[in-house]
């Protein structure tokens, strides 16, 4: 009997014992957020101090929870409330620096600690403009480019994300003179141009991000330097040459300056002189480079070949580098008078004169006899006609 009373009293305090030993063992609490199963989603713009989110959690033995987050980087970033699980920012995020956290977060009830990763997306929002690359731009093209032709290409990109990160371009005025592709960034020659008219160009690009809410656009300055190409004949200058010279002026006597320029202004080319017609027994000397016209003989009014003068017509030819002539020429004409001085004695019409006349002859008679002098000048001071009465 005291036997089997002993064994029961050991056996209850067993279970006394069993029991006691049960109701010491703790149950961990456990995370009951979604996102430590897929990701939590931040934009980028979210202000500091701004709560993101908050750790839920259970106890199964109901004990009070306290929350935390691991980790260097992520403590500079997140902060914790210990009591209540809000999750606030500490710092300003740009997705366009960090675009992704893994942050571990813990739950403890002050008997054991629990802890889970959470991958921390940061969302995108337009904040940044295009930036141009490969500044300044600049080009030299030849005046004659040919419409429709490419001359350059801009480029500027934006590391947001879809829209707000697709950038189209334009010029800001338009331009009469130049198109840009409004997706690639090509600049093309959409109107002749002319060096003599316009020698730069200087426009302003502006590239603009597709954004619908708030569009972000960034200006960059595309300078067009146009070269000059020898398209111009060249033209004379101090016209009309018309001009007078006197007969016998010695050889050698300058009679006129002819000038002419190339009208291309870019790099000008020298001209080479040269007469066409009109200059009869070669009696004028053009010099081929300064264009001096001078007398290359005599000049007698009186002779038939000179005494109405000449219709000179002279050409200037604009000379490449090694001087030869290229085909840009120019042609003027113009006249030359011969001015008489009196150099002719006067001729009688004959070296002697015979007449009859009667001896009866009255005073007054008329002599059956003409008498005539000529003065080859223009202006003669001898009068001709018949001879006064004797």
């Amino acid at each position: 009997m005291g036997c089997h009373v002993a064994t029961s009293c050991h056996v209850a305090w067993l279970l006394v014992l069993i029991s006691g030993c049960w109701g010491q063992v703790n149950r961990l609490p456990f995370f009951t957020n979604h996102f430590f199963d897929t990701y939590l989603l931040i934009s980028e713009d979210t202000p500091v101090g701004s709560s993101v989110t908050q750790l839920l959690a259970r106890d199964m033995d109901n004990d009070p929870l306290v929350f935390g987050v691991s980790g260097e980087e992520a403590s500079r970033f997140f902060a914790v409330e210990p009591d209540t699980g809000v999750v606030w920012l500490r710092q300003p995020l740009d997705r366009e620096t960090k675009s992704e956290f893994t942050v571990e977060f813990s739950v403890s009830d002050h008997q054991g600690v629990i802890t889970r990763k959470v991958n921390i997306q940061v969302g995108d929002v337009n904040d940044n403009a295009p930036t141009f690359h490969n500044q300044p731009y600049s080009v030299r093209i030849p005046e004659n480019t040919p419409v429709g032709t490419p001359i350059f290409i801009v480029n500027a990109t934006d590391p947001d994300l879809g829209a707000g990160g697709s950038v189209l371009y334009s010029f800001q005025p338009p331009s009469q003179f130049f198109a840009i592709d409004s997706a690639r960034g090509i600049v093309t020659v959409i109107r002749e141009l002319d060096y003599e008219t316009t020698q730069a160009y200087q426009l302003t690009v502006n590239a603009t991000d597709q954004d619908k809410t708030r569009p972000l656009s960034t200006l960059a300055n595309l300078a067009i330097i146009i070269t000059d190409v020898q398209d111009m004949d060249p033209i004379f200058i101090n016209l009309p040459y018309s001009t007078n010279i006197y007969e016998h002026s010695p050889p050698g006597t300058t009679v006129r300056i002819i000038t002419a320029i190339d009208q291309d202004k870019g790099r000008p080319r020298g001209i080479g002189y040269t007469i066409v017609s009109g200059n009869t027994n070669s009696i004028f000397a053009l010099d081929y480079i300064s264009g001096a016209l001078t007398l290359n003989g005599l000049l007698d009014r009186e002779n038939p070949l000179y005494s109405h003068g000449f219709i000179l017509t002279v050409k200037g030819t604009e000379l490449n580098d090694d001087r030869t002539p290229s085909d840009a020429t120019v042609t003027t004409t113009f006249n030359i008078l011969v001015i008489d001085i009196n150099d002719n004695a006067p001729e009688f019409n004959s070296s002697e004169y015979s007449v009859a006349i009667t001896e009866l002859a009255q005073v007054g008679f008329a002599l059956p006899l003409f008498i005539q002098v000529v003065d080859k000048d223009e202006v003669s001071p001898w009068a001709h006609g018949p001879c006064p009465q004797l």
